[in-house]
Formats: structure tokens, C-alpha cells, sequence
């Protein structure tokens, strides 16, 4: 009798105290009933279904894979599966038509938006971005997913390692503030290199230090204009393989260094770009609402490191 008089004691004890978080609550029960459902479903096009993002801009794409394959990387294309109308943008004008029409082949009633664009001229990027909202009709996602690749020290490696990584991001975050503004779910993507963190024994160059920077850029967007409905993060790739690409490069070159790499990566192999955009895709989705001011290493456990 004794100890079923303290259970009930506690029981009591319990309920009081769940009655007072709720009088104490800044958000009543008729609100949180309110609030954005979005983010419940558990797969990524369930989540996508029930909202309204669908506009994305990506800036950057690899000319060697537009030049070589006639379609773009994979982020834009699941991008395009899951419902959004895409703007892109590469360097080279070659393959960037056939791009285009290949994103169309996936989705007939797909809105893209295609140019060529040098990242390092700041008009031509700002230009670019404005084209791109207007001929969306608006925007929900902007992906920065260029690089200068600046691999030595060299002033010119500098130059265009700041003026691609950065500067272009900078550029395009500021003309495309106004409209994610009026999105219900906006949010920006950098993506940026795990060089940004680790040092892989190469000599100092542009590179690693203008990831860095992506890094706290996109942690100061997100303090700033989350309060806006507006979410920014950085997705940082270990090493990844795809073909024209710098590893695809390094396996007919130096297949010993690459053996090496994958036998130093705890799953035992490189990463594929189809993993990469899946990651970048549920980032900038609503499936990833809760990610907001968030480095996300992206490397199969290649870093054996804790942030």
C-alpha cells in the first residue's frame, strides 16, 4: 500500500508539471497544430509532394561533364525528378544546350533554365541569377556549387579560388536573397571540400582555405536570415569518382595513390557523385528542414576525425 501510495504521488507530481510546461509554453496547442507538416513524411519525394518547393538555381557545374557527356551531374537531374523546375549554369558554352534538353527528357513538364556563365565575372554571376529567378518564376533553393580550384599558391590560383568559391556565392546569395525571402521553404547549399578541415598532406595552396571561408559565410547567412524562413549549409565531399573528374584522372595516372585512398576509406572505396547529390537534394528539400547552419561531412569516414 505504501509504495502504490508514492506511485500515485508521482503520477500526480508528473501531471502538474507537464500542466505547467504547457502554461509556460511560447507556443500554444492551437499553434504547434499550425505549424509546417512538411517535414513528417520519411521519404524524400513524400516530403516534396506536400510542398511547394520546386524552383532551384545551381551555380557551376563541371564543363569536363557537360563537354563529355551531354548531361549535366546528377544533382540537377534528381532535382528535376523530384519536381523542381532548375536553372544551371557552366563556363564552357559546350554541352550546356544538351544539357538542358537531357534535364527536359526526365520531366516533360519540367521548367530549366540554361546558361553559360564565367562564375569569375561578377556581373555576368549576378546577371545570371536575376535571369534565372525571373525565368523560374521565383525561387526556393539555390545551390553554390562552384570552384576555382586553385590547387597551387600562386597569386592567380588566389584570385580565382576567391573570386569562383566565394565571391560567386557571395553574388548570388545577394540577388537571390529577395525572392528566397518569399519562399515557404528556402534554403542555400554550398558545397564545399573537406580540405576545408583536414590537411591531405599537399603544399599550401587556394583551395582548402577558400572552402574554409564557404564555411563560415554560410554558418553567417544562416544566424542572420534564419530568423527570415531562409536555412544555409555546407556539404563537404571526401573523395569522390566520376568520370572526367580529378580522381577519374588520378585512377589511369597513379593507380597505387588511388588503390591507397580506397583502402584508407573505412568502406573501401571512393565515393559516387549519384551519393553526393542525393545528400545535397535532402539538404536544400524540406526533408532536411531541422539542417540549418550545418557542415556536413560528406566522405565515408575518409577523415577520421570529430568536429
Amino acid at each position: 500500500p505504501e509504495r502504490n501510495r508514492q506511485s500515485q504521488q508521482r503520477a500526480g507530481a508528473n501531471e502538474q508539471g507537464h500542466q505547467r510546461q504547457e502554461q509556460h509554453s511560447p507556443v500554444g496547442t492551437d499553434e504547434r497544430d499550425q505549424l509546417p507538416q512538411r517535414t513528417q513524411g520519411p521519404a524524400l519525394r513524400t516530403t516534396w509532394a506536400s510542398s511547394n518547393t520546386k524552383l532551384t538555381v545551381i551555380s557551376g557545374l563541371s564543363r569536363r561533364t557537360l563537354s563529355r557527356f551531354r548531361k549535366p551531374p546528377p544533382t540537377a537531374s534528381l532535382l528535376v525528378q523530384e519536381g523542381c523546375d532548375v536553372a544551371i549554369c557552366a563556363r564552357g558554352a559546350d554541352g550546356i544546350d544538351d544539357a538542358r534538353k537531357y534535364l527536359k527528357s526526365l520531366r516533360e513538364d519540367a521548367g530549366v533554365f540554361a546558361k553559360s556563365v564565367d562564375l569569375a565575372d561578377g556581373m555576368s554571376t549576378r546577371a545570371f541569377v536575376r535571369e534565372a529567378t525571373v525565368a523560374l518564376g521565383g525561387l526556393d533553393i539555390l545551390i553554390h556549387n562552384a570552384s576555382g580550384f586553385g590547387s597551387d599558391n600562386s597569386e592567380e590560383a588566389w584570385r580565382r579560388s576567391f573570386e569562383v568559391d566565394m565571391m560567386a556565392g557571395v553574388r548570388a546569395v545577394e540577388e537571390a536573397l529577395p525572392f528566397l525571402r518569399d519562399s515557404t521553404a528556402a534554403s542555400i547549399v554550398f558545397v564545399g571540400s573537406m580540405a576545408s578541415k583536414f590537411h591531405f598532406g599537399r603544399a599550401p595552396s587556394a583551395y582548402g582555405p577558400a572552402k574554409a571561408a564557404m564555411r563560415t559565410y554560410a554558418n553567417e547567412i544562416a544566424q542572420t536570415y534564419g530568423k527570415q524562413g531562409i536555412r544555409a549549409n555546407v556539404i563537404s565531399p571526401g573523395a569522390v569518382w566520376f568520370p572526367g573528374g580529378s580522381w577519374d584522372k588520378q585512377k589511369e595516372t597513379n593507380p597505387k595513390f588511388y588503390a591507397a585512398v580506397e583502402r584508407a576509406i573505412p568502406l573501401g572505396r571512393l565515393g559516387t557523385a549519384d551519393e553526393i547529390a542525393r545528400i545535397i537534394v535532402f539538404t536544400a528539400s524540406p526533408a532536411g528542414l531541422w539542417l540549418n547552419a550545418t557542415h556536413l561531412a560528406a566522405d565515408g569516414g575518409q577523415v577520421a576525425a570529430v568536429d
